[in-house]
């Protein structure tokens, strides 16, 4: 809902949408992606949402945009396929 309210009414503000798929409370591994793809899900660390979403906000092809921030390098019980899935050049 938060989310819906912000892409309606604020038009005229830059802000970037991060989606973390499951947090891991381990040390960052890099290999985190931010994707467009709205069927992106899996598990990332804490500390790789933090660096993407650093650097994330430092770029700015990423304004008005919504992401999903996962670890392809992580098996997920939510991504028991395997699917993979487009990175965003930051």
């Amino acid at each position: 809902r938060a989310e819906n309210i912000l892409i309606k009414y604020y038009t005229n503000m830059n802000w970037t949408i991060v989606r973390p798929g499951g947090l891991v409370s381990e040390p960052m591994t890099g290999k985190a992606i931010l994707t467009e793809d709205t069927m992106g899900i899996g598990s990332i660390h804490r500390e790789d949402v933090a660096d993407l979403v650093v650097k994330a906000l430092s770029s700015p092809s990423t304004e008005r945009k919504v992401y999903s921030a996962i670890d392809p390098s992580l098996v997920a019980a939510s991504n028991p396929t395997g699917a993979t899935f487009e990175a965003v050049e930051l």
